[in-house]
């Protein structure tokens, strides 16, 4: 493979700047005959005369001058990576690149970022908003640097932290024959029709684990790719469904849905931070993930588990 030594180019830079041996040496510091070998080494590696000695001048070759070109433009291009892995080592500048399951990415994570982003005002961020499966892709291939999710994967070893709790509950329209029932029994739902978010989603993988637990069939009504889709269905009578409470305010406050008092519910799940146990974070990243660790208030016991994890920081 072909080389150039970065020493040898650097000391004809100043060779050429000035067109003298003499003065390259007083400013290299070093001895004229040091700079005339450093030169004599470079013309021999590239196979070119670099310089041209005529009468008591020195005068740059054809091949000199394109060198020359090159140089500044290769020490140039140095300054400027060496300038970029500087900024790279502060957690101000770089990107990040997250990722959320569908629930916590449109209705927690955007606040959140909300204040990173005050903090770290140059930073560039990407949000990716998808289901479970796409998540784990996203993270095992190296797309982004991190996620927030429920359920912890298998396939490759993890971080995971606590992040926030989340709180699944069975909604319906507000004239649903169960709307205004208290400690409705849980069989009660094998007679509903559910609206159900596609597979691959936590929200449906936890109605299907407690249906089967309780040993009753789901019967369902349609399958839907997004919780807006889902509440709109709800309210249209289409069915029942499965839905995080963080995503329901807006429906709650007008009485469009009501959360129906079934027991063994609401389904108490928690959203995780993760990222691959052996991805170097940068500093961005890392940063990042500090912020996401103190934000919300979790059970005590959580708290703990969150403080035990705090040295992986």
């Amino acid at each position: 493979m072909r080389t150039i030594n970065l020493h040898q180019l650097a000391t004809f830079q100043v060779v050429a700047k000035h067109c003298s041996y003499v003065r390259a040496a007083e400013e290299l510091h070093f001895s004229q005959p040091a700079v005339s070998a450093q030169i004599r080494q470079l013309e021999e590696s590239l196979g070119v005369k670099l310089f041209d000695k005529i009468g008591r001048r020195t005068h740059l070759t054809q091949a000199g001058e394109e060198l020359y070109f090159y140089s500044r433009k290769i020490f140039s291009l140095i300054d400027e990576t060496l300038d970029t892995m500087e900024a790279l080592r502060s957690p101000h500048y770089g990107k990040l690149s997250v990722g959320a399951d569908t629930t916590v990415g449109t209705y927690v994570i955007p606040r959140v970022l909300g204040k990173f982003r005050q903090m770290y005002p140059e930073v560039e961020i990407t949000l990716e908003v998808v289901n479970h499966n796409y998540l784990v892709e996203a993270l095992i291939n190296n797309r982004i640097d991190m996620a927030i999710m429920g359920r912890v994967p298998q396939e490759v070893p993890f971080f995971v932290a606590p992040f926030a709790l989340n709180e699944l509950v069975i909604v319906a329209p507000p004239t649903h024959r169960l709307a205004h029932c208290q400690r409705i029994p849980f069989a009660e739902l094998a007679r509903e029709h559910f609206l159900l978010r596609e597979v691959g989603s936590g929200t449906r993988a936890a109605l299907e684990g407690a249906f089967q637990e309780a040993g009753l069939p789901l019967q369902v009504s349609m399958q839907v790719g997004n919780n807006s889709a889902i509440k709109q269905g709800v309210q249209a009578g289409l069915g029942i469904a499965l839905i995080s409470r963080v995503a329901l305010d807006m429906e709650l406050e007008t009485n469009r849905l009501v959360i129906l008092d079934v027991e063994g519910f609401p389904i108490i799940r928690q959203w995780r931070l993760l990222h691959l146990k052996e991805k170097n974070l940068s500093a961005t990243a890392r940063a990042f993930k500090a912020f996401m660790l103190q934000q919300t208030e979790l059970p005590e016991q959580l708290l703990a588990d969150k403080q035990a994890l705090a040295p992986e920081l």
